[in-house]
């Protein structure tokens, strides 16, 4: 460990970090948000290769070999690891022009119960629905036509017109600004997932890892994602 940590440090002042570089997320994510950058990323650090280890749970940094992990929880439960913040999204319920115009537009979180719900059943506290507007609070029960470990796959029925899903504006962006998706009960809020960096702390921290986590902030900042996805529902 010493010998790495020395390394790491000779490698602290170099612009050409090296080696392989295993970053793990959500599949969602990962499919939007890393591998599309990867690229440029490359174009830019060519003797750096990347594993991304996709993957809907969090994984152990030491056990899985972990060099840096995008999460979407505040705290981690071990002390020893570092958070990063990179961008809040709010999370939104949607549904598909085709669904809508046949089973109409729910007008109050009550209405929900006469949809059929698309459920993501990773969430914390998937089956229940906490509502803001203004002071007002509602925490509604709710109950799946479709539950799935994957966003995609209720992304896709969604898009196909089978229900509302509950979903993070992250990965639903794209479907709502392109009209295949349009977002339900807007004037109450459900509460917002934050995206952080993750990686094991240490005295002199690897330059691969750090240049990979820079390259992501810089990515949301030029392209404004966290604003583009408040405005979204503006």
């Amino acid at each position: 460990a010493e010998m790495a940590e020395a390394e790491a440090e000779v490698n602290q002042s170099t612009s050409d970090p090296c080696g392989l570089l295993r970053v793990t997320s959500s599949v969602s994510f990962a499919m939007m948000h890393i591998a599309p950058d990867l690229p440029q990323f490359h174009e830019r650090y060519p003797r750096l290769s990347v594993e991304v280890v996709a993957a809907n749970r969090y994984l152990d940094f030491i056990e899985a070999g972990i060099d840096v992990a995008i999460r979407t929880r505040e705290q981690e439960a071990d002390s020893s690891i570092t958070v990063r913040r990179l961008a809040e999204t709010p999370r939104v319920l949607a549904a598909s022009p085709g669904y809508l115009s046949r089973h109409g537009m729910p007008r109050t979180p009550a209405d929900l119960a006469n949809h059929r719900l698309l459920i993501y059943n990773l969430a914390k506290d998937p089956f229940t629905l906490h509502f803001r507007r203004g002071r007002d609070r509602l925490s509604l029960p709710i109950t799946g036509g479709l539950q799935a470990n994957e966003g995609q796959v209720i992304c896709a029925a969604g898009r196909a017109g089978d229900g509302i899903m509950v979903q993070p504006m992250y990965i639903i962006y794209e479907d709502i600004v392109a009209g295949r998706l349009i977002p339900v009960l807007t004037a109450w809020q459900l509460p917002a997932l934050t995206i952080n960096i993750a990686y094991q702390s240490r005295k002199h921290q690897p330059a691969k890892l750090r240049v990979f986590a820079q390259h992501l902030i810089d990515r949301f900042e030029r392209l404004e994602l966290e604003q583009k996805w408040a405005s979204a529902l503006a």
